[in-house]
């Protein structure tokens, strides 16, 4: 995993500072030298180690080839093989932030929240219409700039739900970060629909009002119990839609209850917020 950047890179492109590191990758901030348009761009590291980096890889490169033209989701320029046929550089449009960063420097004002969210569910939208979800949506993933243009990233875990002879696909429940996981999710549905990608919006939207993380879960279970305590326990038919063996027996060794309250823990905020964010963050996906 060396930060090395090989030499028909550099020949390509000149590096102005690193932007960030995580698990998969690094990004720098560079200069093309060509055209001189500022880009991030980003090495995966082994890129094909194994099949599941290789698919992630995959769906990254191939989803964001397609989505290339909606004004909220990140366009991805080119893509450069590495010689040693381990690592991959992608070419994407800068943006200067992520909305993580914003919300804890706690830089947002009403207009700004309110600005976000309209563009997520903008990008949303669009992705659905596609029978695509993301899977992974979380503040660190949507980029944004001084304008509060926001820009939807990380398209590694995205997946077509395209139904197949009339029947929706099996698609695999470990996925998402922990603390946007719906509870389909969370339980184990193999079923799942466009609807996780809804509640983890309204994850998003409660972390973007209170300025900190809703549901901050240590496990699957005490996500499970997190939410319980803010919306009570799910009903017997909010169990049976989400397409889950496992919720039952889960809900039977799960003993909390309701301790908080959406209208309590909101009263800061405007009624049709609250309204909205309890539309986001229902138990049945097929109410949200």
């Amino acid at each position: 995993m060396s930060e090395e950047i090989e030499k028909h890179v550099l020949e390509k492109f000149e590096i102005l500072q690193k932007m960030g590191r995580g698990a998969y990758g690094i990004v720098w901030k560079s200069r093309d030298k060509a055209s001189g348009r500022v880009v991030a761009l980003k090495k995966v590291f082994d890129a094909f180690q194994n099949a599941t980096d290789a698919q992630r890889t995959y769906r990254e490169v191939m989803y964001l080839q397609q989505l290339n033209s909606h004004e909220n989701i990140i366009k991805l320029f080119s893509i450069i093989p590495a010689k040693n046929h381990k690592d991959l550089y992608l070419v994407f449009e800068i943006m200067e932030s992520d909305v993580h960063v914003v919300i804890r420097g706690r830089l947002l004002k009403a207009v700004h929240k309110q600005y976000i969210m309209y563009q997520l569910m903008k990008s949303l939208k669009y992705l659905h219409s596609a029978d695509l979800i993301h899977r992974d949506l979380k503040p660190s993933n949507m980029l944004i700039n001084s304008d509060c243009l926001m820009k939807l990233a990380d398209f590694g875990l995205a997946r077509s739900v395209a139904e197949e002879n009339g029947e929706p696909p099996l698609v695999s429940d470990y996925i998402a970060t922990r603390w946007y996981r719906a509870p389909e999710i969370l339980f184990g549905s193999q079923k799942y629909s466009k609807a996780v990608d809804v509640w983890s919006s309204g994850c998003i939207f409660a972390e973007i009002l209170l300025e900190k993380v809703l549901f901050p879960g240590k496990s699957s279970l005490n996500q499970i119990e997190l939410i319980i305590e803010l919306l009570g326990r799910p009903s017997e038919g909010d169990l049976v839609k989400m397409n889950s063996d496992l919720a039952w027996t889960i809900m039977q060794n799960i003993k909390t209850r309701k301790r908080k309250s959406i209208s309590k823990l909101f009263a800061a905020f405007p009624a049709d917020a609250v309204d909205l964010l309890r539309k986001l963050l229902a138990f049945n996906p097929e109410k949200r």
